[in-house]
């Protein structure tokens, strides 16, 4: 068996042709400053390879729905495992999912509390009842003479569906008899039996029906004058099911809300209900209504309806110069529901519900809802029978009880039990959830409601829970928003997954690269001064302590009488003209309180606008010493970008060069225009390629083939325009060329200058223009957002910044630590929601 994973000539992205090795059943960690190739050697070549070869050496039938990463440069890969990712982002988006699906112990749950053998209802423990069996006795109850034919018809539509051939009679419902065929009867015979004979009703059913598509059939008695209709369920069922408009639960796995069987009939399973909210509506109670606070009124298809609703207002004594939140109580169900000549803004969106099926229409009215807890299973997602059931396990709570718990209420739950493998496996994944931070978080959470470090420990827990062996774990930086000891207990159980398979990890926290078997660092600087291999060793020396001076507070901002979610606090207080760093429990939900009520309600407070109108929470008063400018909002958050968004375009850095290529001799003599320099325009991008630079082959069952285009060279400019220069650069050069290079030769604007400085000091300097945005490491993207987000220039105002810590190393925390403390020098108010130690010399907030 081979000692090590061998890796020869990679030289994917800024990577110079290395050769690593990381060693089996051993963790390595991978280190070194953003942007240097730890990413590129890690994922892109070493997960994304390996997973691409081990998908294509299995049946197309095996990985058809699995998306097969592009092959990576390198030589060699050996050995191949089968590799698990822990990427740093959440991409969760459906409301469905939740913690206990992702910690996967719904199903052990449900198991704990529904017999898998019963032939019993497992809801109601009721035996099934066969609908054919039930079926036949309604008919015998109606039979008074045995003499009589018994004609079994259904519907004309279900026959054309279920049966073939063409029945010998169909009943006319118009004068109450059989007769010989007609195509426009509404009831078709399918066959007839002698009373005698009604046990053979069942296996003429079973002959005849293709499905169980028929719920309806009819039965006429020869002589009889009536028509006997009867509701059939041609499959066992339960009554209880039946009578709850339920499907019968068989087996466990049909009690899982995705199923559909055990869902809450209210939200179908999803714990959540869309509904219209009348804070979308009314967006800004705390303006007077004639100055727009209804918004709903101001679009153009409902405002001829403003007028109108003023007069029916009027008429209940309330003035459109008042605020809408002072007379809430006496116009919202008139505003709603209507009333008078004023139709109601709800029956509005009931109208143009008929028109879902436009686009527009569909995207207007999710406007106009927000995403609320189910009031029938409150989050729960199943059923209230399936809810209320007690388990097999004695002093065991309801299973709508147990599934209301926190992850840790959940471990004391079952701590008294006796252990079985059901329970056991159970335990131990909460054990190691609880001891990575998670035991606050009650089960049914959200997965697409966790922030990235959330659902990354929400994935360790599956992963540190492994019980296999052989196989390859590529995880980036699995400490994000740990505390130290969480990183103690990570290191752990990293230890005892390594003892039979492979760890490789990206990772900046200084501990976990002691605790590691290997330490590989990649550099020496990051990009084109990056992608070498420069130091291999055991342990990594402890850094020295940063020390950041505190800037001395110039006021105070106080929020009141909190009530949010579940929680109330007394009192809020930051820091004015200074640093304040949040320490989190809960990042999520201290990030909501944070976000979505505290700050939200302060802006509507000092500009009259919010930025979000689904958040339910009550603020007594705010107290503020200071004036604000403004409310800068920065989430780190890795969004989706496209191959065409390049570090020039979204720094604005692009347009200026391409303007100083324009001014140009010979483009003036030609009348060229910035268009004719962009790869994105019509009027300069390469006509071959679109602009893309390459041109691709699709191969249907292959790998697509792309090659570089022959009529640009790759550029994906026309070869005239990207053949101009002045004299040092073409346009194609200069976009290639670091732009702290690129700017000493071409002419920079103030506003440049000053992005030139942030860039500087973020250490980003060495990006050039045509570097694309989905290329950079995560660490450079969110750098460059936050220079985006701050690069204007922002005095006296609060910018509140989330998880920038994330993908850095203590040296870019250095110079980010730097760039927030000049912010304060003009005046602003910083709010960190990050736990880094390297903010801790600063205000800390802590929210219990």
């Amino acid at each position: 068996m081979a000692k090590s994973i061998k890796l020869k000539g990679v030289r994917t992205n800024n990577l110079k042709n290395i050769d690593v090795e990381f060693p089996i059943n051993k963790i390595t960690c991978v280190s070194g400053v953003s942007g240097s190739g730890k990413s590129s050697l890690v994922f892109n070549t070493l997960a994304n390879e390996s997973k691409r070869r081990f998908l294509n050496s299995m049946p197309s039938s095996m990985n058809f729905f699995e998306r097969v990463p592009t092959s990576a440069e390198v030589d060699l890969i050996e050995p191949v495992l089968p590799v698990w990712s822990l990427a740093q982002n959440n991409p969760i988006v459906g409301s469905r999912l939740n913690l206990a699906d992702q910690l996967e112990i719904s199903y052990e749950l449900a198991q704990l509390y529904f017999d898998q053998q019963s032939s019993k209802c497992l809801i109601h423990n009721e035996e099934f009842i066969d609908g054919l069996d039930l079926a036949i006795r309604e008919i015998e109850s109606l039979i008074s003479d045995k003499t009589k034919v018994l004609h079994i018809l259904i519907g004309k539509d279900h026959y054309q569906e279920c049966i073939s051939g063409m029945p010998a009679r169909s009943f006319n419902s118009n004068v109450q008899l059989i007769r010989e065929f007609n195509e426009e009867d509404a009831q078709w015979e399918i066959f007839r039996l002698k009373p005698n004979k009604i046990s053979n009703f069942k296996k003429k059913w079973l002959e005849l029906i293709k499905n169980s598509a028929v719920m309806q059939l009819s039965v006429y008695f020869t002589g009889d004058d009536q028509l006997h209709h009867f509701s059939l369920n041609a499959k066992e069922f339960c009554p209880k099911c039946d009578e709850e408009g339920l499907q019968s639960a068989r087996q466990i796995s049909d009690l899982l809300p995705y199923n559909g069987i055990g869902a809450c009939t209210e939200c179908k399973g999803y714990g959540s209900t869309l509904s219209y909210d009348v804070n979308k509506i009314v967006k800004y109670p705390k303006k007077k209504i004639k100055d727009g606070a209804i918004t709903f009124l101001d679009y153009s298809k409902y405002s001829a309806y403003y007028k109108t609703f003023i007069t029916e207002m009027k008429k209940l004594g309330v003035s459109d110069n008042e605020r809408y939140c002072d007379v809430s109580d006496q116009v919202e169900d008139l505003l709603l529901n209507g009333g008078g000549r004023f139709y109601g803004v709800l029956n509005f969106l009931y109208a143009l519900e008929e028109k879902r099926y436009k686009r527009s229409a569909r995207i207007f009215l999710r406007k106009m809802q927000s995403e609320k807890v189910c009031h029938i299973c409150y989050g729960r997602r199943l059923s209230q029978s399936a809810m209320a059931h007690c388990g097999q396990v004695e002093n065991i709570s309801t299973y709508g009880d147990l599934l209301s718990l926190t992850v840790e209420g959940l471990l004391i739950e079952l701590k008294h039990l006796d252990e079985n493998n059901i329970i056991k496996k159970v335990k131990d994944k909460l054990a190691v959830a609880v001891e990575l931070g998670l035991g606050d978080f009650p089960l049914m959470t959200k997965l697409k409601s966790l922030e990235t470090s959330e659902y990354q420990k929400s994935l360790l827990v599956r992963y540190l829970s492994f019980k296999g062996s052989g196989s390859l774990f590529v995880l980036d930086e699995p400490s994000l928003g740990m505390t130290i000891e969480e990183q103690k207990v990570l290191l752990k159980y990293l230890k005892n997954l390594s003892r039979n398979n492979t760890v490789v990890m990206v990772e900046h926290s200084t501990y976990l690269q002691n605790g590691s078997d290997k330490t590989i660092h990649i550099g020496p600087g990051a990009g084109h001064l990056g992608g070498e291999v420069v130091e291999i060793k055991g342990k990594s020396k402890k850094q020295k302590e940063l020390v950041l001076k505190k800037t001395k507070p110039s006021g105070k901002l106080t929020f009141k009488d909190i009530e949010f979610e579940d929680k109330k606090y007394k009192k809020i207080e930051f820091k004015l003209g200074t640093i304040n760093q949040v320490l989190t429990n809960v990042e999520s939900f201290d990030k909501r309180l944070i976000i979505n009520a505290l700050f939200n309600e302060l802006n509507e407070e000092l500009f009259k606008e919010k930025y979000n109108f689904e958040t339910d929470y009550e603020i007594g008063s705010i107290d503020i010493t200071n004036e604000i400018q403004d409310i800068h909002i920065y989430e780190t958050r890795i969004e989706k970008s496209t191959s065409r968004s390049t570090v020039g375009t979204t720094l604005d850095l692009t347009g200026n060069v391409r303007n100083y290529f324009t001014k140009l001799p010979v483009s003036k003599s030609l009348g060229l225009e910035k268009g004719h320099f962009s790869k994105n325009s019509k009027l300069g991008q390469c006509s071959v390629c679109e602009g893309k630079g390459v041109q691709e082959i699709d191969m249907q069952y292959l790998e697509d083939v792309s090659f570089p285009c022959d009529e640009c060279g790759g550029t994906g400019l026309k070869k005239f325009y990207a053949s101009i220069t002045d004299g040092k650069y073409t346009i194609i050069e200069a976009s290639e060329t670091p732009v702290s290079t690129l700017f000493e030769t071409i002419p920079a604007t103030p506003k440049i200058k000053r992005t030139l400085g942030y860039l500087k000091l973020l250490n980003l300097d060495y990006l050039t223009l045509d570097r694309t945005i989905p290329s950079l490491s995560g660490g450079e993207r969110l750098r460059v957002k936050l220079l985006k987000a701050i690069d204007k220039k922002v005095s006296d105002s609060i910018i509140v910044l989330t998880n920038i810590s994330y993908g850095l190393s203590m040296n870019e925390l250095t110079s980010i630590c730097e760039l927030l403390q000049g912010l304060t020098d003009q005046g602003n108010t910083l709010i960190i929601l990050d736990n880094h130690e390297i903010f801790s010399n600063f205000n800390q907030i802590k929210l219990d």
